[in-house]
């Protein structure tokens, strides 16, 4: 069992515009004991709802949903100092990049609870290339995940 969100936020023409995936699965792998792991999400990147622009987003010049449907985030996990540290790559379009999200988790009877957040740069990913400058649509995009899972 899995419940949560994986949300974006964007700045476009200075102002802030949120979305989330509403279809997203996350696949993970982790022991208690030794504090390691390994998580596979897929997300169904039709399934992104950010607000006015979300017909814009599915174009050929962003997400291109129609030819790259799927955004996968692959990842080892393990405890930091501060929290823990899913370390891997996201492949967003034909991009793979290699990225780093902090996350907090917390295990209490068997429920597992994950929030994590990442800046990522949209141009990494070939998404709005045509806006080269951050006049219209800022660099930037936040992502925030939230997840409850049930250990097997």
């Amino acid at each position: 069992m899995e419940t949560g969100t994986v949300a974006i936020e964007i700045t476009q023409f200075g102002n802030v515009v949120e979305g989330n995936f509403a279809d997203w699965t996350a696949d993970i792998d982790y022991d208690p004991a030794t504090a390691k792991g390994t998580t596979t999400v897929t997300i169904a990147v039709p399934s992104l709802a950010l607000g006015s622009v979300t017909d814009q987003a599915m174009g050929p010049d962003f997400f291109d949903a129609t030819t790259f449907p799927t955004a996968i985030f692959q990842a080892d996990l393990e405890r930091i100092v501060d929290g823990h540290l899913a370390t891997g790559t996201l492949t967003i379009r034909d991009k793979t990049v290699p990225v780093e999200m902090p996350f907090n988790l917390s295990i209490d009877d068997g429920l597992a609870t994950v929030n994590g957040q990442i800046e990522l740069n949209r141009q990494d990913f070939g998404i709005g290339d045509n806006m080269a400058d951050e006049s219209s649509l800022l660099f930037n995009v936040k992502v925030k995940v939230e997840l409850t899972a049930r250990q097997n």
